[in-house]
């Protein structure tokens, strides 16, 4: 179900949860690499190698916008 407050939430990505849901989204990335590992199926481990990937490079680039904000 969808929000109704969706459209009206700030999406810069600041705020009291930010820390907390970029911290939460790495943890689960690297659980799903570590079950992917566990399981042995290759496929699946380079599945969540690319998601684990694509994780840290979404969390790199808010590091990055938040480190020139804070500059300016």
């Amino acid at each position: 179900m969808i929000d109704s407050g969706q459209d009206e939430r700030d999406t810069d990505g600041v705020g009291p949860g930010h820390d907390d849901a970029a911290l939460r989204l790495g943890r689960h990335a690297v659980g799903l690499l570590q079950a992917a590992r566990d399981l042995g199926d290759l496929g699946l481990v380079a599945q969540a190698e690319a998601v684990a990937m694509a994780v840290g490079f979404a969390l790199a680039a808010r590091l990055s916008d938040q480190d020139e904000t804070a500059e300016d």
